[in-house]
């Protein structure tokens, strides 16, 4: 009886894990970061629920304005999720989410040598999530002065990825013509891929600016 007892005070703990990303407040709300002040970024034991709470944080974090980082209420609900983050990539290592979820936090609280070390291994761990890699990229480009030579390595491979597909080179071409700093350098990654490759990018290029 006691083994039943024990089990199912197992059982309506993991529930009650795996419940609370949808008991979060809406994500509107971080805007006024004291109604976040209490809020536990909780997560269960399944990949779904990490993924749940992570895409909170990450859009949340981001979220915030330069300016808004000053406020200490702020600056409290991303420590958070950078804890949040940390606790998963513990248990998980091989989340390239949650590393850059951590890599995110960590640029907007200025810990320079802990974004870079999140931002290379979200790409380790997933050198061929495309959806992970636009994120990665944006970021990078984003903090771009912080990147170390490493990370800077790491982004050219999300860029090389990204540049081997329709979806990732169309992305590609409109930062290339919306960034002037961005061009020489994914001119250099591009022209080191099959020929074919290179038209495609050209084409997407054209079409962008309307000449397609």
């Amino acid at each position: 009886m006691l083994c039943c007892l024990l089990f199912s005070m197992a059982s309506g703990y993991g529930l009650w894990r795996e419940l609370a990303p949808f008991l979060t407040k809406p994500i509107k709300e971080v805007l006024v970061a004291d109604e976040f002040a209490g809020e536990d970024f909780d997560f269960g034991l399944s990949s779904y629920s990490k993924l749940l709470v992570m895409t909170d944080c990450f859009h949340i974090v981001l979220g915030y304005g330069g300016i808004d980082m000053v406020d200490q209420a702020v600056r409290s609900v991303v420590s958070k999720c950078a804890d949040r983050a940390s606790d998963i990539v513990k248990t998980t290592p091989t989340d390239s989410f949650a590393w850059l979820v951590r890599a995110a936090a960590s640029a907007r609280l200025l810990a320079n040598d802990d974004f870079n070390v999140a931002l290379q291994q979200s790409q380790l761990t997933g050198p061929n999530e495309q959806w992970i890699a636009r994120f990665r990229v944006n970021l990078a480009e984003t903090y771009l002065t912080q990147l170390s030579a490493r990370s800077v390595t790491s982004e050219e491979a999300d860029l090389r990825l990204l540049a081997s597909s329709e979806k990732g080179v169309r992305l590609i071409a409109q930062r290339y013509i919306s960034n002037p700093d961005f061009r020489a350098r994914i001119t250099a990654i591009v022209e080191q891929m099959p020929q074919e490759r290179q038209i495609v990018f050209l084409k997407s290029v054209k079409k962008s600016m309307g000449k397609g």
